[in-house]
């Protein structure tokens, strides 16, 4: 693969991260505001998804560092 093919296929996997987000936010809101669920059991919820949220936005963040260190490598295959 070279390297524009491997880095389009990291941005993706970028765009994933960030609309996978998005998701969790709006199950969150929709959990929160419409469930009719007791509050610690949204408490729950809300630590399960805070959880997930913050692990894509390391995903991502580790996802664009290494797009960043392909750009600046001498190499063109992976």
């Amino acid at each position: 693969m070279d390297r524009e093919t491997l880095i389009e296929h990291l941005k993706e996997a970028v765009r994933r991260e960030e609309s996978a987000t998005q998701i969790y936010l709006k199950h969150l809101s929709a959990i929160i505001s419409r469930s009719g669920i007791p509050a610690e059991q949204i408490s729950s919820i809300q630590k399960s998804l805070k959880y997930l949220i913050d692990s894509n936005k390391e995903h991502k963040a580790y996802l664009l560092s290494l797009i960043e260190r392909i750009k600046g490598e001498g190499i063109d295959v992976y």
